[in-house]
């Protein structure tokens, strides 16, 4: 994927989540070729409302639930100097993009995911 594709998939997760009053997320599944974060309104609720799927990952740092942050972006791409120390730390192979995911509670993103691609599907439009 370019980096226009992926700024792309990053505005409509951002889009969407900013029109919800909370959402809770977890992996619905993690192997070599995809880890897909999954959000719903309620843990108790079976459907996924959306569903984000970073193809051909290569680094995943993160909770294994965590709810929306409101105050903040949902994803962004890691940047500048901070990208540089991820990079360095993690051993990230050129071609991956690198992802930070904030969540409630936390001042700095928890979950860091180096991957090729992102893809999100909105399955619930409205979901509240």
């Amino acid at each position: 994927m370019n980096i226009e594709e992926i700024n792309s998939e990053i505005l409509k997760v951002n889009n969407y989540l900013k029109k919800c009053l909370w959402m809770d997320f977890e992996f619905a599944s993690v192997d070599g070729g995809d880890i897909v974060a999954a959000g719903r309104i309620d843990t108790s609720y079976d459907e996924f409302a959306i569903n984000i799927d970073f193809r051909k990952p290569y680094y995943l740092s993160s909770l294994l639930y965590w709810n929306l942050n409101n105050s903040k972006p949902f994803i962004e791409l890691v940047a500048g100097k901070e990208m540089w120390k991820v990079i360095d730390k993690y051993q990230v192979e050129e071609g991956n993009y690198i992802f930070k995911i904030n969540a409630e509670d936390f001042d700095t993103a928890p979950i860091i995911i180096a991957s090729k691609g992102l893809k999100a599907e909105i399955i619930n439009k409205d979901p509240f």
